[in-house]
């Protein structure tokens, strides 16, 4: 008997747990677009945070996920630190949406759903239709999962064994309730999931095992175990982040705090909202809403003081002066959100591509020499671009990882060969500017000829890359194929160019301008190629 109830509880928490995980996977990529929308939408507004994170968690079914992903956006410095605390509050009510799924009780329904759930998907075809069906899939594993725990359950009412270690646990004084709900927090922080938790809590309720006090006990530590998830996420992350993280934990902790103080009159005002006797899961949903909602109305007028606090003291160590991009190791849990800013930074890259081609052509117009300044200015932009490189791919190579649809793979790709081939472009133009300055150094003045040349060169370039690039934040196909005729043209140019000055070379030419001529040549010609190549990658079918 007792192998019977281990395995029934064991495979019913792990089918739980599997459906939990389907089901918030599928409605990550269900919400996608929606979720860079809202991300969008966010405002220093507090109310408007709060809302924010109330909807994303419910949208991904998740606290865990949006409060890392919450994390991730404050360390890519996309939220502000006191934006996060209020999306940190919100996911705190989104989480309880969980509750009130279990509050169906549709546990002998949970196989048919699986079922049909998962005969569709093996017939549907197109992504979203699979993905609908493996979230549909995932809520029937949920109450698949429970029903089997609740079966494996229910021979322990009547064992006397059983019977005296849950007296062990119970809420009926202050000491028992904070007890229990420290048993809560440790459980979920073991199993990294406050919806598993939830489901055993209410199974072991509807059988009996635990009284409804105990039970509310222990969804209240159940909120401060979900903390370790966030504080797990924030190690090695920027000093912002790590505050974000901390307000996470402090805000529960203080939050369960106050109710176990006064925890039989919240009980007693609980009594008054819902019938505990006949509907006991409904309660512990209740209790679990009512709690994070009384929660957000004490802490919502404190977020700018709990900011100023955390700033204060945990300080700074230097390490959000790192990055250039907005993207974070710690955003991989929502891919549609780093698809969509990967192609911000690309975008961004490009502004920058564009500042070098401007210096270069200023200089070939003026016929002016080529400063320090302007040469460190873009030595800075390439080192930069370095950096962004780095940073997306590090970024996009784990999302490539997750379970994605087609199309935000393939996206997913582009955006990588994009990001790499503007970052050789970018290599390009600076040591177009070394040659420019070793043939300065050498005390060499361009003749008129080569300046026209080569600001002809560099403005058809620059000309090119400005179509190439709107069409790559406007997903122009049309227009990468016209920017094809440019590009064969600019190889016309470079072709005319060389074949002038090799047949125009004159003796006692200076070795030095000649080789750094065809250097500047050869390297306009490279870029050339390079964009080339990005407008392969859209063109291609």
């Amino acid at each position: 008997m007792y192998l019977n109830i281990i395995f029934n509880v064991i495979g019913g928490l792990g089918i739980f747990l599997y459906g939990m995980e389907n089901m918030s996977g599928g409605m990550q990529k269900l919400a996608g677009k929606k979720l860079k929308k809202i991300l969008a939408a966010l405002t220093t507004n507090r109310f408007m945070a709060v809302l924010i994170g109330i909807f994303v968690t419910m949208l991904v079914q998740s606290s865990s996920v949006s409060t890392v992903m919450t994390i991730g956006f404050v360390n890519a410095s996309l939220l502000t630190l006191k934006q996060g605390l209020g999306v940190i509050l919100g996911a705190n009510i989104g989480t309880t949406v969980t509750g009130w799924l279990l509050v169906l009780n549709i546990g002998k329904y949970g196989l048919p759903i699986t079922g049909a759930a998962a005969i569709s998907y093996v017939f549907f075809r197109s992504d979203k239709a699979r993905t609908r069906s493996l979230t549909v899939m995932g809520l029937g594993l949920i109450f698949l999962g429970l029903d089997l725990m609740s079966n494996g359950l229910k021979p322990i009412r009547t064992m006397p064994e059983f019977i005296e270690l849950f007296k062990l646990f119970n809420a009926d004084t202050y000491l028992g309730a904070v007890k229990v709900a420290v048993v809560g927090a440790c459980i979920t922080g073991i199993v990294q999931s406050s919806a598993a938790t939830l489901g055993i809590t209410i199974t072991l309720a509807v059988q009996g095992l635990i009284d409804y006090p105990t039970a509310v006990a222990l969804v209240l530590g159940e909120n401060v175990g979900t903390t370790v998830t966030a504080f797990l996420a924030s190690l090695g992350a920027t000093t912002n982040a790590k505050r974000a993280a901390y307000a996470h934990t402090i805000i529960n902790t203080v939050g369960v705090m106050w109710v176990t103080a006064i925890f039989p009159f919240y009980i007693k005002f609980l009594g008054h909202i819902v019938d505990i006797e006949n509907n006991i899961v409904f309660g512990i949903a209740t209790a679990h809403t009512m709690f994070n909602v009384l929660n957000i109305f004490l802490f919502i007028p404190f977020t700018g003081p709990l900011s100023t606090f955390l700033t204060k003291v945990v300080k700074g160590n230097g390490k959000s002066d790192e990055k250039v991009t907005k993207l974070d190791k710690l955003m991989v849990g929502t891919p549609s959100v780093v698809v969509g800013q990967t192609k911000i930074e690309i975008t961004n890259m490009g502004q920058n591509i564009k500042e070098m081609m401007f210096a270069l052509e200023e200089t070939f117009a003026k016929n002016e020499s080529i400063s320090d300044a302007k040469l460190s200015r873009l030595q800075k932009i390439e080192n930069d671009l370095d950096l962004y490189q780095k940073e997306i791919s590090d970024v996009n190579f784990l999302i490539l990882n997750k379970d994605l649809t087609d199309s935000m793979r393939e996206e997913t790709r582009k955006n990588l060969e994009v990001c790499d081939e503007y970052e050789t472009i970018s290599d390009y133009l600076m040591r177009i500017g070394k040659s420019i300055r070793k043939i300065q150094d050498n005390n060499i003045q361009i003749n008129e000829k080569a300046r026209k040349t080569l600001f002809d060169l560099n403005e058809n370039i620059e000309i090119l890359f400005r179509e190439i690039n709107i069409a790559f934040e406007t997903k122009d196909r049309e227009r990468f194929i016209k920017a094809i005729k440019q590009s064969n043209e600019i190889t016309d140019k470079f072709r005319e160019a060389r074949s002038f000055h090799l047949a125009n070379v004159k003796a006692g030419c200076s070795a030095v301008f000649s080789t750094s001529y065809m250097d500047i040549l050869n390297h306009y010609r490279r870029i050339r190629d390079h964009i080339f190549n990005i407008i392969e990658v859209f063109t291609r079918l």
